[in-house]
């Protein structure tokens, strides 16, 4: 209502000064100077074009709830990923004398299924009740000096109990946060998530420099991290009108990791060369993805 107002005082001002502006003719040269005819007309144009945007906006909000899922799959040869370069306290941070390998990109022998796909929807007008902010604590360990869970996802307000089952202090920094914090060793202390991020925070050690994974905080449960068998699942999402979701992985080509080039088998997803998926769904829909993701997805 401000802005409207402002517009409208503007146009009046500009009417009425105008003939100031163009130099000191007599009044006979200024031609039409503004009345209350004017200014109502001007302002009946404003306030229907006002009314017009606002029904539009209604209009773009569907019904009913729908979900989507489906399963990452790599198409071709995946590399083979080297080992974490242990530089430091072998004897804790090894199995056996072997690292780890890295877990930059994760795919599955056999099916070549991806994990740890990220996906979020990036913007909700309505949210289902089982979408809602969760309170219950998620846990965040670290066992031979790698992160047990690379990718996590919670809501802002929930606790992420971070803890460390080492032998050896880790010092945990989720970048972004404000957090960062010493572990010690055989330690937790939990952090709760204060706002809402638009793509995974890194977290990393900066005692053991190889240690990484990744933390999304979001505002819903709008979001899903694909298993090891590249699976991946969001329920009760806004049906009827269109959504947006971002598909993110670490080593994603696009613009702020996103995923591109992948080929889903629907015709009526549309893929972004940002890694961002556009669809309108269906109230009671179930819509079942396949996705080969091309290796010039990935920086790798």
């Amino acid at each position: 209502m401000n802005r409207f107002f402002g517009i409208t005082g503007f146009l009046v001002v500009l009417v009425v000064l105008l003939p100031g502006l163009v130099g000191c003719s007599d009044r006979a040269g200024m031609g039409p100077v503004a009345d209350a005819a004017n200014v109502k007309a001007i302002r009946d144009v404003l306030v229907t074009a006002k009314a017009g945007g606002s029904d539009r906006a209604g209009a773009a909000t569907g019904t009913g709830w729908a979900t989507i899922k489906g399963q990452f799959v790599f198409d071709g040869d995946p590399p083979t990923m080297p080992p974490y370069n242990v530089t430091k306290e072998p004897e804790i941070c090894t199995t056996n004398g072997q690292a780890p390998p890295q877990e930059t990109l994760v795919v599955a022998p056999g099916s070549k299924a991806i994990k740890n796909v990220v996906v979020f929807l990036r913007d909700a007008s309505r949210v289902n009740e089982s979408a809602n902010p969760k309170s219950d604590p998620v846990e965040f360990d670290q066992k031979h000096c790698t992160f047990l869970t690379h990718v996590v996802g919670l809501t802002v307000g929930q606790a992420l109990d971070i803890k460390n089952s080492d032998n050896t202090g880790h010092n945990t920094n989720i970048l972004g946060s404000g957090f960062n914090q010493l572990i010690p060793a055989g330690g937790v202390i939990p952090y709760k998530v204060q706002k809402e991020a638009q793509v995974p925070n890194k977290v990393t050690c900066s005692i053991h420099p190889w240690m990484t994974a990744y933390m999304l905080p979001r505002k819903n449960g709008y979001f899903a991290v694909s298993d090891a068998d590249g699976k991946f699942e969001i329920a009760n999402v806004p049906a009827g009108e269109p959504l947006e979701f971002q598909v993110w992985h670490e080593s994603g080509a696009a613009p702020g990791n996103g995923l591109v080039g992948a080929t889903p088998d629907a015709p009526d997803v549309k893929w972004s060369n940002r890694g961002r998926v556009a669809v309108t769904l269906k109230p009671d829909e179930v819509k079942e993805l396949k996705v080969v993701v091309p290796a010039k997805a990935f920086r790798l």
